[in-house]
């Protein structure tokens, strides 16, 4: 019995490797971009939206966190101190540095009473232009 159990476990590992490869490969070869859009700085929910984003880049996906109400306040160099968001930011400036692309809504940015410069390094203000080429044909994940 336990040889039989081994030998089920060798073959079902054996078939569905190269099923999992070419989903894989099948995912990088369409090069669907995808766009997660964070309009919260609530710790919890940016967290997980930052961390699935940065997964998604290493798989080798096409992504951007794009970042709107108050979620803008991840996107600046100094959120509000009484946020506790330097984390958050941080992990913002690491996903950029890896590759990631970060789009910041420019009125959503002026409303929380920042202006242009205030955004960290590498990202950018989402102009209309900007979201229309990067919403066509793209998987949004929304937070």
């Amino acid at each position: 019995m336990n040889t039989l159990v081994k030998l089920l476990v060798i073959l079902s590992v054996c078939l569905t490797t190269p099923f999992l490869s070419a989903s894989y490969s099948y995912a990088k070869v369409i090069g669907n971009p995808l766009v997660y859009h964070l309009s919260s700085d609530e710790p919890w929910r940016a967290t997980v939206a930052i961390s699935d984003a940065t997964t998604q880049l290493k798989l080798g996906h096409n992504v951007t966190l794009l970042l709107s109400i108050e979620g803008v306040q991840i996107g600046v160099k100094h959120p509000h101190h009484y946020l506790g968001l330097d984390l958050l930011t941080r992990n913002v400036t690491n996903f950029i540095a890896g590759g990631g692309k970060v789009i910041i809504c420019e009125v959503c940015l002026k409303i929380a009473g920042y202006n242009n410069s205030d955004i960290i390094e590498g990202a950018v203000i989402g102009r209309p232009e900007i979201l229309s080429n990067l919403l066509t044909n793209a998987t949004v994940i929304d937070y």
